[in-house]
């Protein structure tokens, strides 16, 4: 086995997490889990009491709230990576007054792209609520409650107050995350980054999971080992990476589809965010760097800092995803990362 022949021109290949090596099913459900308590427990915006154990029916919940995975598909389409950000958008388009169906219309509509969805939900919620819009926006004191919630759901009460120092809300949840899947088989995905590795490429993430959620799947599969330190990139660089920019008077959000996770994971996880932000870095090294994903927001970050797109199949929208990424100028489009190999 060797690196496929289109790989021959790159020296860093860049892999966004979800869809492309991790299965998003389970992050799907925890979402749609986490709309849907927000929505009807007393503890936060409901009457009722949502119980621990709800997360055995997630795929109905998921089924009814996410309309059948049509919304998963509009807002990814539209650029949102984050799955804290598609609960979010749910729960503020639902708490408006929008049933499932017409929330999903409502975002495939018109050109809007993440950022100003991300608006429209605050300004929303903060109607809804009765909130100053500074409380409802994107990773307002709204947003992280869910967000919070979220991470009750992956990683179970008990992790929970031990990784972010925190009361759960609630006790007795599991912690979903021990039954999170790769994309592809695991031996077959050790096979891959041991072929590539070994091909002279150097492996890197950028992903909007945590350090944990990146970590402990990939050290059960025994795939950590292949991705380069330096090189790949969580969601707590994001959150560092707006407080640097903050201090130097630049308030501004980071996320894909924004380049800066790829930037960060191709010129290495300690490169000086502000001169990165600047446009200071060699532009050079973008050419021998590809990225690979399976949603609007990779493909959109990856072409605002001139990289070139590996497209794959697996996310959400599957082989229907085929003409978008011809549209927006894929450089690639393959059916899964394996075929990344040649015999």
């Amino acid at each position: 086995m060797r690196p496929a022949k289109i790989l021959d021109k790159y020296k860093t290949i860049i892999f966004d997490m979800d869809g492309v090596i991790t299965s998003e099913q389970n992050y799907w459900n925890i979402a749609a889990l986490t709309a849907y308590e927000l929505l009807n427990d007393r503890l936060y915006f409901g009457r009722g009491s949502v119980p621990a154990s709800a997360g055995e029916e997630c795929r109905r919940i998921r089924a009814e709230l996410f309309d059948g995975d049509r919304f998963i598909v509009a807002v990814k389409e539209k650029g949102v990576n984050s799955n804290w950000d598609l609960c979010w958008l749910a729960f503020c388009y639902l708490s408006g007054g929008m049933a499932p169906s017409e929330m999903t219309a409502h975002v495939s509509g018109g050109d809007r792209l993440a950022f100003e969805l991300y608006e429209e939900a605050a300004k929303i919620a903060a109607e809804t609520f009765g909130l100053p819009i500074s409380e409802a926006v994107r990773n307002g004191p709204l947003w992280s409650k869910c967000r919070d919630l979220f991470q009750e759901w992956y990683l179970g009460d008990k992790f929970y107050e031990k990784m972010w120092d925190a009361e759960s809300a609630k006790k007795g949840k599991p912690g979903m995350w021990q039954t999170e899947d790769p994309i592809v088989p695991v031996a077959e995905l050790q096979r891959l980054l041991k072929t590539l590795r070994d091909g002279g490429k150097t492996l890197g993430i950028a992903t909007g999971r945590s350090r944990f959620e990146v970590e402990m799947p990939l050290k059960r599969w025994d795939c950590l080992k292949y991705f380069e330190p330096r090189a790949s990139v969580d969601s707590d660089f994001l959150t560092r990476g707006e407080e640097n920019l903050r201090r130097a008077g630049i308030e501004t959000s980071l996320s894909k589809p924004r380049p800066y996770m790829f930037l960060k994971a191709l010129y290495g996880a300690d490169y000086d965010d502000v001169r990165l932000y600047r446009g200071d870095y060699d532009p050079s090294l973008i050419k021998s760097a590809l990225v690979v994903g399976d949603a609007g927001s990779d493909i959109l970050a990856a072409k605002a800092m001139g990289a070139d797109f590996l497209a794959v199949l697996t996310g959400v929208s599957g082989e229907r995803a085929r003409s978008y990424f011809e549209e927006v100028g894929a450089e690639y489009i393959l059916p899964n990362v394996l075929f990344m190999m040649d015999e």
